[in-house]
């Protein structure tokens, strides 16, 4: 295993981290995990930063700055900045989706026109969970991907009344990243980027596959048979970014619980 890194701030407090590490040493041999990268906030300082077995077969360990894909923690960073425009009078949270996409339609024109933004983020529009399946096998990369998805939806009914009950679908967040999109007039790309990753100091986080594989993507993996087997293609879908498309590190992530646990306030 790797020594130990922490930042140049850390609190010492060795005993416990050397408990912690055995758990996640335990957990990934149980779970057959190949590479795990770990970062501890306390307060306003990273406390402890830890790679652990491989980023990529035969490769080099974890480091603070490795990057791996998010998956739906990218839905928190989607969420703040659909708050940072509330706060910033462009999106009001129970404005119907149709006020920022006019274009918007379910199955059903009623509840289409029903459906507003606190909805799609509180997971209560009523879009079914398999519509949200589809935005993440959907491997279109191409300009457009998200609104095409949220085109299709069109053809769905919901499953419940919008605001009645809770069913999580990704599709709820593919919507909001238009949202974003249209109230800002960027792109949710930029957007995240100015906004929350430039100010965070988030420097090894990234909205693009490509440029993240330039700097050290850790490889994938899928389990067949309980084994892991490294998928070093395994693409990402584009079409749900902003519902679990980002990809970061422990120690940008670690910046983001900060601001997060200090009231926006970081640094």
């Amino acid at each position: 295993m790797a020594d130990q890194e922490t930042s140049e701030e850390s609190v010492p407090n060795s005993a416990s981290y050397a408990v912690i590490d055995a758990y996640v040493e335990g957990q990934m041999r149980r779970l057959r995990m190949p590479g795990v990268s770990l970062a501890i906030v306390e307060g306003d300082k990273s406390v402890h930063l830890r790679g652990f077995g491989r980023a990529r077969p035969g490769g080099e360990t974890p480091s603070p700055h490795t990057p791996f894909p998010i998956g739906s923690l990218t839905k928190s960073f989607t969420a703040l900045a659909v708050m940072q425009l509330v706060e910033a009078g462009k999106i009001e949270l129970d404005a119907p989706v149709q006020r920022y996409l006019p274009w918007f339609r379910v199955a059903d024109p009623e509840a289409s026109a029903q459906m507003t933004v606190r909805h799609l983020l509180n997971q209560t529009s009523g879009l079914p969970a398999s519509a949200g399946e589809l935005a993440a096998v959907d491997f279109d990369s191409s300009p457009g991907a998200a609104e095409r998805h949220a085109r299709a939806l069109s053809r769905h009914a919901l499953t419940r009344p919008a605001g009645s009950a809770w069913e999580y679908s990704n599709s709820n967040y593919v919507l909001l990243g238009l949202i974003i999109e249209a109230a800002s007039g960027e792109s949710y790309e930029n957007y995240v980027q100015k906004h929350i990753f430039a100010p965070l100091d988030m420097g090894h986080t990234y909205t693009s596959q490509a440029t993240a594989r330039r700097n050290g993507l850790a490889v994938g993996h899928q389990y067949r048979f309980m084994v892991p087997v490294a998928a070093p293609n395994m693409p990402l879908a584009q079409s749900g970014l902003a519902g679990g498309g980002l990809i970061s590190c422990a120690e940008d992530l670690a910046r983001y619980l900060i601001a997060l646990l200090n009231g926006g306030r970081y640094g």
